[in-house]
């Protein structure tokens, strides 16, 4: 969400919020419509290609909310977090949610089907059950990380460098390393409490703000050179491990494109210790600025007009993905970024729905 508010701008959290909206955007539009093609042929591998650019897009976000919301500077009390941040997210969640359900009971009803009271009970019931559009999910995520703050923020501001770092280590296995393994190895077969062990991806996203803090404080010290270096690496990783398991199953294999896959967090680190890196002592950039401010406005919107041009026919399933998927994502852009300037003008909705 975009923090308005916060105590002045951080450009590092502008510029990887814009980085992390078009990453939203190329994951979405290269697999809309399915990977086009057969696994391995060329157009298979460009929507892949795409869709591993910027994978780390929720992730990313999320080191972006805890570098903003964790700094003891920060007036943010267990009131303000059920008075402010929580209900904002909850509105804004609960009205969108209802939106993609209205429009599809009336896209229904422009085809001619019959649109029943059954089927308004249903979308009322899903609505309320938080069965909602798949893309919402963050926003359900978001609504635990922000519950949470007033714990996260206390113990970062308690803990010193060592504690921090080994909590962070603690986390990044359980979290991430331990899951993807034992979906490709015989720790699969752990069963009782050890294999209770995971950290569930909406837990670890508690831990991504605790990391997007440690990073707005150690990332200035490194070369941004390094985080580049670390990005080609993790999204080589990325790419290759998904590309070599999907042609050995013959079928997409999606254990490295998890969310909370260990390569997928160390690309999220990469771009946002970048910025860091690269902004902690330059003044912010009026573009990065603007579209970090609309990005919020953008997620929620997009898939709006991605299924209305899926439905019309334009999708990376049905055109080359190697062009069509940057067509798509500048489209879709253009078409959030237009409703975000027309939205962000009326004071109610700016303020409690993007």
């Amino acid at each position: 969400m975009d923090e308005k508010k916060s105590i002045s701008r951080n450009a590092a959290v502008d510029g990887a919020k814009t980085v992390a909206i078009f990453g939203t955007l190329l994951i979405h539009a290269s697999a809309a419509g399915g990977f086009a093609g057969t696994v391995g042929s060329f157009d298979w591998v460009s929507a892949l290609g795409w869709n591993c650019l910027v994978r780390c897009a929720v992730p990313l976000f999320l080191l972006c909310s805890g570098a903003l919301l964790l700094p003891p500077e920060k007036n943010v009390t267990i009131a303000s977090v059920w008075k402010k941040y929580i209900p904002r997210i909850l509105v804004a969640l609960l009205f969108w949610a209802a939106a993609y359900a209205g429009v599809d009971l009336l896209l229904m009803w422009r085809r001619g089907e019959t649109v029943t009271a059954a089927m308004i009970m249903d979308m009322l019931r899903n609505l309320l059950l938080f069965n909602h559009k798949s893309h919402l999910y963050y926003l359900h995520i978001t609504l635990l990380v922000y519950a949470l703050l007033p714990v996260s923020r206390s113990f970062v501001a308690k803990a010193d460098r060592k504690t921090l770092y080994y909590a962070l280590g603690v986390w990044f296995v359980l979290s991430s390393v331990y899951p993807m393994l034992r979906s490709v190895s015989p720790l699969g077969k752990l069963y009782g409490i050890p294999a209770q062990y995971v950290i569930n991806l909406s837990w670890g996203a508690v831990g991504l703000g605790v990391l997007g803090y440690v990073l707005s404080k150690e990332a200035a010290k490194r070369r941004p050179r390094e985080f580049v270096l670390l990005y080609l690496i993790s999204t080589a990783l990325t790419f290759g491990g998904t590309l070599a398991a999907s042609l050995k199953a013959d079928a997409l294999c999606d254990v490295f494109l998890q969310g909370n896959a260990p390569f997928v967090y160390l690309q999220a680190v990469s771009i946002y210790g970048f910025f860091v890196s690269s902004m902690h002592s330059r003044q912010g950039n009026r573009w990065l600025e603007t579209i970090s401010r609309a990005s919020f406005c953008i997620y929620l919107v997009h898939l709006f007009f991605l299924d209305y041009l899926s439905s019309h026919g334009f999708a990376a399933g049905l055109y080359p993905p190697i062009w069509a998927v940057p067509a798509l994502v500048a489209l879709l852009f253009a078409a959030g970024f237009a409703v975000w300037l027309v939205l962000r003008r009326i004071p109610v909705v700016n303020r409690w729905l993007i």
